[in-house]
């Protein structure tokens, strides 16, 4: 959302921008992903960009993968994370793969909606990649772990590791996924700049997890979305994209019924 707010300062208001979200249903017949949790938050903050910024449209790609499809394209996708094998890898990369192919259904919003239901493949090069953001504001669930045993300081270690970390454990993946489409990834969190600002920052500020989730997790994010208007979004919990997509879901499921005919 916030990337979003800042990528309309910079782009000529009549080219609209598009806004990738990715979904997974175990359903091939019948595709309702409007219950799976990004897409519940995902047309609720396009609909607050609309209101926000109406001289903008914004092309809300709806992206549903069925069980099927992932299992077409698993062991591609298994190829692209190696040498990273594990089943959250596979899950984060899947979710990444289909959403950067950016094939789906169109939804156009001004400040209301225009068309829906139109296929839609969008014609961007680069893609704008939020990670970088959990890193360093205390955005996992393990980081409200490490606070509730150690405290501020060892919160501090923890999202000093992260971030140092994130080079090879998280960018080669994502970069290789991405890039499988021809696109290019930019990673506006992990700016140079912005990654020394938000180390000089007292972690209390970045991260206040006296507070529960939805609110204390990227605490320094939330504040910001506040000031530009975002009263909706600012308080959205946080999820992991394997989870708020559902992949995990099929992969999880996917795996029982492999157990089962075996």
């Amino acid at each position: 959302m916030m990337i979003a707010a800042h990528a309309t300062a910079h782009i000529p208001s009549n080219e609209p921008i598009d806004l990738i979200n990715v979904a997974f249903t175990l359903d091939s017949e019948n595709i309702n992903n409007s219950n799976v949790p990004d897409r519940v938050t995902g047309r609720k903050g396009v609909q607050e960009l609309a209101a926000l910024y109406p001289e903008r449209t914004w092309n809300f790609i709806e992206v549903d993968v069925t069980l099927t499809e992932l299992y077409l394209h698993k062991e591609h996708i298994k190829t692209l994370c190696t040498p990273l094998s594990s089943v959250m890898d596979l899950s984060i990369a899947s979710a990444l793969w289909f959403a950067s192919r950016g094939i789906g259904k169109l939804r156009r919003y001004t400040s209301d909606i225009l068309s829906t239901s139109e296929n839609y493949e969008t014609p961007a090069r680069i893609l704008l990649v939020g990670i970088g953001a959990d890193e360093q504001l205390g955005g996992y669930r393990k980081h409200r772990m490490v606070f509730h045993k150690g405290g501020w300081e060892a919160l501090a270690e923890e999202l000093q590791r992260g971030i140092q970390a994130i080079s090879y454990r998280n960018l080669g993946r994502d970069d290789r996924v991405i890039g499988d489409h021809g696109r290019e990834a930019r990673f506006p969190f992990l700016d140079e700049d912005l990654v020394n600002f938000l180390s000089s920052v007292p972690v209390w500020l970045k991260a206040d997890l006296r507070y529960p989730r939805g609110l204390g997790e990227k605490y320094l994010l939330r504040k910001a979305a506040w000031k530009v208007g975002m009263k909706n979004s600012a308080f959205m919990e946080k999820r992991a994209i394997q989870f708020g997509s559902r992949v995990a879901h099929l992969e999880k499921f996917m795996g029982k019924k492999l157990k089962n005919l075996l």
